[in-house]
């Protein structure tokens, strides 16, 4: 049985997104109070989710959100938001799509810590972002993903130290490939069955996150699957 998050409020980015859905799914059924950080309100409303919406395109807007983020606790804060882009060598990447790769996977995260690492540090909580395998098993196209997500890996292990002794504590998780209805169509000759499944992605954040981890600082923690 999950541990109960009775009386503890997450704050959860990218939350409209397959892994931040499923985190955020986990932590109500644990009984959590959940503030979801997204670009666009919710087509059915989610009765009892706390819900800020953002652009989250620039530093000020990043800030604002998180001041209404810090309104209330921040017992645990999940950054699930990401982007991928491959399959293009570093000459033919368009400067555009390297750009929002960077932004999305290391600027953004960056920001969002800038804004919650304090009240974060206040509840001797739990930070949990979501890297990626290969920012450190990179293949031929994926240079401008790799470099944003090994951006955000060092960005981990820098914050852990800064948290060091508080009480509070950062550490990621480093998946293969989820098994997203995106990735299902980009590779459809591929077996999902060897994927990471984002329940279970969500299983192992909510682990890393809950009251009772302790041990666990600055980790990079590689979640293959079947590969």
């Amino acid at each position: 049985m999950s541990e109960s998050w009775s009386g503890l409020r997450a704050v959860v980015v990218g939350a409209q997104g397959t892994v931040g859905g499923a985190i955020t799914r986990a932590l109500r059924e644990s009984g959590a109070r959940v503030a979801t950080m997204v670009r666009k309100p919710y087509v059915d409303p989610v009765p009892g989710l706390e819900v800020i919406v953002s652009p989250l395109a620039d530093p000020l807007q990043v800030r604002e959100a998180c001041r209404q983020a810090a309104q209330g606790p921040v017992d645990a804060l999940f950054i699930a938001s990401g982007a991928y882009a491959g399959g293009k060598v570093i000459d033919a990447t368009p400067p555009d799509v390297f750009e929002h790769l960077l932004w999305t996977n290391a600027r953004l995260p960056f920001y969002l810590l800038q804004g919650l690492l304090g009240p974060l540090r206040e509840r001797k909580g739990r930070a949990v972002l979501i890297g990626a395998l290969a920012a450190e098993e990179p293949r031929s196209g994926q240079a401008a993903y790799a470099m944003a997500k090994s951006a955000l890996h060092s960005m981990v292990r820098s914050a852990a130290r800064e948290l060091q002794g508080s009480g509070a504590a950062i550490n990621a998780l480093m998946p293969s490939v989820i098994d997203t209805p995106a990735n299902r169509l980009a590779m459809p000759q591929a077996d999902p069955a060897l994927w990471v499944s984002p329940a279970r992605l969500a299983e192992l954040a909510l682990s890393l996150a809950a009251p009772s981890a302790t041990g666990l600082q600055g980790a990079l923690i590689p979640v293959r699957g079947g590969l």
